[in-house]
């Protein structure tokens, strides 16, 4: 919470009690030069909460070196939960593709995507909240679904070092 963020806050009520079950904030987590190295554009961050009091806080960019009518885009939020045993039930309807968990530095980070899409999500908890990495893939010939959850996957390597337990 001590780094200033990355944008001008217009949310005075950003943090709140939907997403403040942890003190990790994902839009300082990583250097620019951290995200470079992602080959994410540090420029084109953004506030993840289109309101005031939203339940999730976050970030999102888009990555570098894209091609003519495509976008990678990539967001990291936080929103109080549970467990990632209670998300895995909240979000089993016919659409849900439960990958299996990874392991990264000890922690079970649960991989999540939908029929169909073209994203793919990890989550890791994190003390009271869940830190959920989404990669997106907008254009016209989509990539495996292994490769976009490989993105969010490296971006969760990137930063789970930084999320208390």
């Amino acid at each position: 919470m001590g780094t200033q963020l990355p944008f001008p806050n217009v949310h005075p009520h950003r943090w709140n009690r939907a997403n403040s079950g942890t003190d990790y904030e994902p839009c300082t987590a990583l250097s620019g030069r951290d995200l470079r190295t992602l080959n994410v554009d540090a420029g084109s961050v953004k506030d993840a909460a289109g309101t005031d009091g939203q339940t999730l806080r976050g970030c999102r960019w888009t990555y570098l070196g894209r091609q003519q009518n495509e976008k990678w885009r990539v967001g990291q939020f936080v929103g109080n939960s549970i467990s990632l045993q209670a998300d895995k039930q909240s979000k089993s309807a016919e659409i849900d593709i439960w990958l299996p968990d990874a392991v990264i530095r000890g922690r079970v980070v649960g991989v999540h995507r939908l029929r169909g899409d073209h994203a793919c999500d990890t989550y890791v908890q994190s003390r009271a909240a869940a830190v959920t990495t989404l990669v997106t893939y907008v254009g016209p010939t989509p990539p495996p679904p292994s490769e976009i959850c490989d993105r969010a996957l490296a971006f969760t390597r990137a930063t789970i070092s930084k999320m208390p337990l």
